[in-house]
């Protein structure tokens, strides 16, 4: 038997007194609390009880779990009311986040999901919360970007939810997010290039140029160091980059598995480093602050980027990005492989490549055209004669 009568005694002495209520023999426990007990052992043989009002709902929820446990489908409701930053935090601890990205999800976490569902049992939490919640963050002025970075934080905590048996199912279930914003993507030409990097303070100009000509990203520009760039071989290693870490910069490994990766330098980037190398002197990474700290990006955009946009004429909108975009595109432009541009990007598959530059090289078409032409063009000509050919539905050359 799992189900037990708490206010009285299943094997009572004889002569023991009866209460006037049941006519049975009580407990110390008589009318206090619930009075029907499910006892049940979970997986480790450590025995639970759980407490009910009536004796049915003891029974139903007896029966269910009878059901469901040979199943692997038991799913103690206890631990369902674990509220939801309590399992977070824990779920937290378990993750092999890089200090970087550790450090957002605590943030959204703290500003935006724990104030709503912090104190809310996980098994409390419906799908219908979930996609008010995702609505109002976007109505207060959060980016859509930022949305859904927030809600795919929560949506995999409450997945990890599911797989550690604190519920049966997630919430996360048909939630629609807010349209993203269209990257804007504002890309230089080559004499725009050449007048930011003339208008920066001498000792930070190369890093216009690492963007523009070799692809890296601000946090890898930043934290490149003298032994990564092989002027014999003209190519530049990509491994580290600088992030910030509770309001502190430091380095650390780039922000995914591709994007480490060799760069190839063209001779103006080349000329521009080595310059740099002579003048300043670095002993590792090659740029840093008047103290010799390294660089935060904030600072750098605000105090050295900003002034070299305004000064030197180009769009006045433009992001350290853009110089990546610019890279991207001119190396397209110039029929460069795009699967080659992706490996130099550092992109983890080429669809992000295809996806963001595919559509500015309308020339490709017409290279492909040619290509197909050239081709077609030869074969028929080895052919012999062109009415040999059967036609498949569209006129050939005569």
């Amino acid at each position: 038997m799992t189900v037990y009568d708490r206010w009285h005694k299943s094997r009572p002495e004889p002569g023991e007194a009866k209460c006037s209520e049941h006519k049975r023999v009580p407990t110390a426990k008589h009318g206090q609390g619930a009075r029907w007990q499910v006892r049940y052992r979970d997986e480790k043989g450590q025995q639970l009880k759980r407490n009910f009002e009536r004796k049915a709902d003891a029974d139903r929820f007896d029966v269910t779990r009878r059901a469901d446990e040979p199943r692997g489908e038991w799913i103690d409701p206890k631990l369902g009311q674990t509220r939801f930053q309590v399992y977070a935090q824990t779920w937290m601890a378990s993750r092999l986040h890089k200090p970087g990205t550790a450090m957002t999800y605590a943030g959204h976490l703290k500003n935006h999901i724990n104030p709503v569902f912090g104190l809310v049992p996980l098994i409390s939490i419906r799908p219908t919360a979930v996609q008010r919640w995702v609505k109002d963050l976007h109505v207060k002025g959060l980016a859509p970007r930022t949305v859904e970075t927030v809600y795919v934080i929560f949506s995999s905590i409450m997945r990890g939810a599911v797989r550690d048996g604190m519920i049966r199912r997630s919430p996360c279930v048909d939630i629609r997010l807010p349209e993203p914003d269209k990257t804007t993507i504002r890309l230089l030409s080559p004499a725009e290039v050449i007048a930011l990097y003339r208008a920066m303070r001498p000792e930070y100009a190369p890093l216009v140029l690492l963007g523009a000509a070799a692809g890296l990203r601000q946090g890898e520009a930043l934290g490149l160091a003298v032994d990564r760039i092989d002027f014999a071989e003209g190519m530049l290693t990509v491994d580290q980059q600088v992030v910030v870490i509770d309001r502190r910069p430091v380095l650390a490994p780039p922000k995914t598995r591709a994007s480490v990766r060799d760069v190839p330098v063209p001779a103006v980037l080349a000329d521009a480093l080595a310059e740099h190398i002579d003048r300043c002197e670095p002993e590792d990474v090659l740029f840093r602050t008047t103290r010799g700290n390294l660089i935060r990006r904030d600072y750098f955009n605000a105090d050295v980027l900003r002034p070299a946009i305004l000064a030197a004429g180009v769009p006045a909108d433009m992001t350290f990005h853009d110089l990546r975009h610019t890279f991207a595109s001119t190396a397209l432009a110039e029929g460069v492989p795009i699967s080659e541009v992706s490996r130099w990007l550092g992109h983890e598959s080429i669809t992000t490549t295809v996806d963001l530059y595919g559509h500015l090289v309308p020339e490709a078409s017409e290279r492909a055209r040619t290509a197909l032409d050239n081709a077609f063009a030869s074969a028929l000509g080895s052919a012999g004669c062109a009415s040999d050919v059967p036609s498949q539905g569209f006129d050939l050359p005569g």
